[in-house]
């Protein structure tokens, strides 16, 4: 895939930070209703910048900024730009997007969402960033209980809602949490401390041609660490790069050649009990209440770096014993017609796994998935691990895909995977979808995908 132009030096980003945060100073970002990039405007408000921006539709998120008396137009347009002192936008814009091209004529400090977060990490004296196919989310906000537990006052950057209920938390500490994520190679920006591999897996192939691909990116943001990277032992495609990376390892897993290796004691439908042992040694026995094996990966990664912080494991403990899923996560948001309805980010093979089996682990009832793909590219690259994941429910509703950035591919629609995956599977309309899951579907219903689902899972829940 083309890289984007470079715009302007990262010297002069760095001289317009040196030169302090005023609210006379403007920073303008393209895209600023995406969860990174609102985490980003908040936290440059929060820094003293004025922060405009624009996205080209409206969501919860542009008006959450507008309640907080941000600028945000809905839709792009050149003159939006002018007064601007520097311009971020996301890896998502066209190179043809006029606000975009106009901040490069008019010679504003242009710089993308990672550099930029990238540059802003150098304030915080200690940086912990959470990568993974898998997983991050959660991760994040598992170490912000931790740490806050801990009384550490970290500022946390998270692509869904916090325990307070937004996507960030703006600190007093020298603690920096945040997501790392790997499109694009948006993590080789960043400057972590700690470094953590959840997991590794093809995704993002409209940028990532393979898993080799993939796994040197990894093996890059990784080295970047300057205390140590921690790496799931038990992930083979992270195993493999081990030896690769130029940073400290610690590993962790259920692996017995693991560093920090966690065995599950007592696994319950909403809960898991396991112990985590440091060099074989025990470090200390933990509770999540939240169901899902993939969840004690994500505990076990979280304990371990606390631990290797020096926290206590007992406020590690309480913390963990505290927390609840994040938005979006198995989340229960309703019912219809006595029947529960939960809304899932779940957007990969994997992830939709997961998810089935724990929803009938919790529900105890038939399964009903309402799945809209998310991009054309992933889609056609993983069709049929989308076919193997979504036959493990007992009914399918597909909705069309959203596209995000990408043109259609021949071919690529939810109508033929419906058709591929035989009767349990059905296509709808986003507008039809109620009809179809009364008419032809039972049991628990999951609305899944990485889109906006907003209006349909509101259908659904609508009515009692």
């Amino acid at each position: 895939m083309a890289e984007r132009k470079k715009t302007n030096a990262p010297s002069s980003i760095r001289a317009f930070l040196r030169n302090g945060y005023s609210s006379n100073r403007t920073v303008y970002f393209i895209g600023i209703g995406g969860s990174s990039m609102y985490t980003l405007a908040v936290l440059s408000m929060r820094m003293g910048f004025r922060v405009l921006g624009s996205d080209r539709s409206a969501n919860y998120r542009t008006r959450s900024l507008m309640d907080m008396g941000i600028t945000v137009y809905i839709g792009h347009d050149p003159s939006h730009i002018d007064g601007a002192d520097l311009v971020i936008y996301t890896g998502a814009i066209s190179e043809k997007n006029p606000e975009y091209l106009k901040s490069l004529a008019l010679g504003i400090p242009t710089l993308p969402r990672a550099e930029y977060l990238g540059l802003l990490m150098k304030d915080y004296k200690n940086r912990i960033g959470v990568s993974g196919t898998h997983g991050k989310s959660t991760t994040v906000a598992m170490l912000d209980m931790i740490f806050h537990e801990a009384s550490a006052e970290p500022t946390t950057l998270s692509g869904a809602e916090l325990s307070g209920g937004d996507l960030l938390r703006i600190g007093k500490g020298e603690l920096l949490i945040y997501e790392a994520c790997e499109y694009k190679d948006s993590f080789l920006s960043f400057t972590p401390s700690i470094a953590i591999a959840l997991n590794l897996e093809l995704d993002h192939t409209d940028y990532f041609p393979d898993i080799s691909a993939l796994q040197s990116s990894f093996s890059s943001a990784m080295s970047n660490a300057s205390s140590f990277s921690l790496i799931n032992y038990d992930d083979p495609n992270l195993r493999q790069i081990i030896s690769d990376i130029k940073s400290p390892v610690i590993t962790f897993g259920q692996s017995e050649r693991s560093d920090y290796r966690y065995s599950i004691n007592n696994f319950g439908d909403t809960f898991t009990e396991f112990t985590v042992f440091r060099h074989g040694v025990t470090a200390g026995v933990f509770k999540i209440n939240v169901p899902g094996v993939h969840n004690v990966t994500n505990a076990a990664a979280a304990i371990s770096v606390a631990l290797e912080y020096g926290i206590d494991k007992d406020r590690i403990a309480a913390a963990m014993n505290d927390f609840r899923s994040i938005p979006r996560r198995m989340e229960l948001v309703g019912s219809r017609r006595g029947r529960e309805v939960y809304y899932d980010y779940a957007h990969h093979p994997t992830e939709i796994k997961a998810t089935i089996s724990a929803l009938r682990l919790v529900t105890g009832t038939p399964i009903t998935v309402v799945f809209k793909p998310h991009t054309y590219s992933r889609t056609a690259s993983l069709w049929d691990g989308f076919l193997s994941a979504l036959s493990m429910a007992d009914h399918v509703v597909m909705t069309d895909i959203f596209p995000a950035r990408e043109e259609p591919i021949a071919q690529i629609t939810s109508r033929r995977m419906s058709d591929n995956l035989g009767e349990k599977a059905m296509f709808s309309p986003d507008g039809e979808v109620s009809s179809y899951v009364d008419s032809f579907t039972c049991g628990a219903i999951v609305v899944m995908g990485a889109g906006d689902m907003e209006e349909i899972k509101n259908s659904l829940i609508s009515e009692p």
